[in-house]
C-alpha cells in the first residue's frame, strides 16, 4: 500500500480533495470527500482553449504540463506518444494540457510560442518551466516532469 497521495480539487464545491495514488489505479470514480460529486482525474491530455486557460491554470492544486503543438509539427507527432504515457503513469500528480497553435492565436501570442513542441511545467499555478522546441531524447521530458513533480517549495 503506497502512502503517496495527490491533492484534487472538485469542480462542484472546490474543496480540495486528498486522494491516495494506489486508489487512483484500482477505483473507477473517486467522490469529493465534502460533497460527494465525482473528481475529474484525467488520465489523457486534454486539449484546452482559451476560454477555460486560466481557470484550469489556477484550479489545478498539482503539476500542469502545457504543451503547444501544430498540426504539421512532425517533433510533435513523435513525441505524443511519451506525453500520453506521462500523463497515464502520473495521474492525479500530472495533469497534461494540449493546445493547438493553428487554431488558438490568443494563447499562442501570450506565450510567445514560436517553436513546437514548446511544454509549460506550472505548479500551483506558477510557470516553472519552459523548454521551446522539441527536447534532445523522448526521456529528457520525463526527467523534467519528475523533478517538478518532486519538488517541495519555491
Amino acid at each position: 500500500m503506497s502512502d503517496e497521495s495527490a491533492i484534487v480539487r472538485c469542480d462542484v464545491c472546490r474543496q480540495l480533495n486528498r486522494v491516495g495514488l494506489d486508489r487512483l489505479k484500482k477505483e473507477i470514480t473517486l467522490r469529493c470527500g465534502t460533497c460527494k460529486s465525482a473528481l475529474d482525474i484525467p488520465t489523457e491530455p486534454v486539449w484546452l482553449k482559451r476560454g477555460t486557460f486560466d481557470r484550469v491554470i489556477a484550479n489545478w492544486p498539482e503539476t500542469l504540463l502545457v504543451e503547444f503543438v501544430a498540426s504539421m509539427c512532425v517533433h510533435c507527432r513523435i513525441i505524443d506518444s511519451v506525453v500520453k504515457k506521462l500523463a497515464h503513469e502520473k495521474m492525479g500528480k500530472l495533469k497534461v494540457l494540449k493546445i493547438d497553435t493553428d487554431t488558438d492565436e490568443y494563447l499562442t501570442q501570450r506565450f510567445h510560442i514560436e517553436k513546437t513542441p514548446t511544454f509549460l511545467l506550472f505548479k500551483n499555478g506558477i510557470e516553472l518551466y519552459r523548454v521551446d522546441g522539441a527536447p534532445k531524447e523522448k526521456t529528457d521530458i520525463e526527467k523534467w516532469v519528475e523533478n517538478i513533480i518532486n519538488f517541495k517549495s519555491y
